[in-house]
């Protein structure tokens, strides 16, 4: 039965053209758990996107908060080391408080001499996952490809994307995590959202 299902998806033109791209084999997860909301955050850019936004918009940049699950994404042409900062300012600590760990890749952006500042000056713990196991981040690493599938979807190769980005986040928000057993929304909140649905 499971062979034959294996064959069906083969088949299946609209199953491979969505289907997650799985470039290692299964392993045990070992999850990192936060033990309070807002006190890990994970960073990381998702992009160049081909075709780019009609605005010119070519990166997005995706925090997850580890304990809730919460997503912030901003839209950029391209991401500086300053647009990082100030993203990590007005969408992490601004809106959550200060956080007691970011973690992010060894990209340059990522990585600045203006991020380390910000981390001595809030005494924000700055850790960094190796291109070798990206999985260290994988919460992020995750959202990335579900906002990626949820974009796709709405788009469908039109070069509007900038404008769905919104609603996408809103659809990741408000759709019950496997790992918590709930939605972001409802954890940041203490509500469920109003849906259309």
């Amino acid at each position: 039965m499971e062979r034959d299902c294996f064959q069906f998806v083969r088949k299946c033109h609209q199953c491979q053209i969505h289907s997650d791209l799985i470039h290692s084999p299964p392993l045990e997860l070992h999850p990192m758990s936060a033990p309070w909301p807002f006190v890990t955050w994970g960073i990381d850019v998702i992009g160049p996107i081909e075709p780019k936004a009609s605005n010119g918009h070519r990166f997005i940049l995706v925090a997850i908060d580890y304990f809730t699950k919460w997503v912030e994404a901003v839209m950029f042409k391209s991401v500086t080391k300053k647009a990082v900062v100030d993203f990590v300012h007005s969408n992490i600590i601004c809106r959550f408080g200060i956080p007691k760990i970011i973690i992010t890749n060894n990209a340059m952006n990522l990585n600045s001499h203006l991020m380390k500042e910000v981390c001595e000056q809030f005494n924000i713990v700055h850790r960094h996952s190796t291109p070798y196991r990206p999985k260290a981040n994988g919460a992020v690493e995750a959202a990335n490809k579900n906002i990626k599938k949820i974009l796709r979807k709405m788009v469908q190769g039109s070069r509007q994307w900038h404008e769905k980005l919104p609603f996408a986040l809103m659809g990741y928000r408000t759709t019950v995590r496997t790992s918590v057993g709930a939605t972001p929304y409802l954890l940041v909140y203490g509500t469920e959202a109003v849906i259309p649905a």
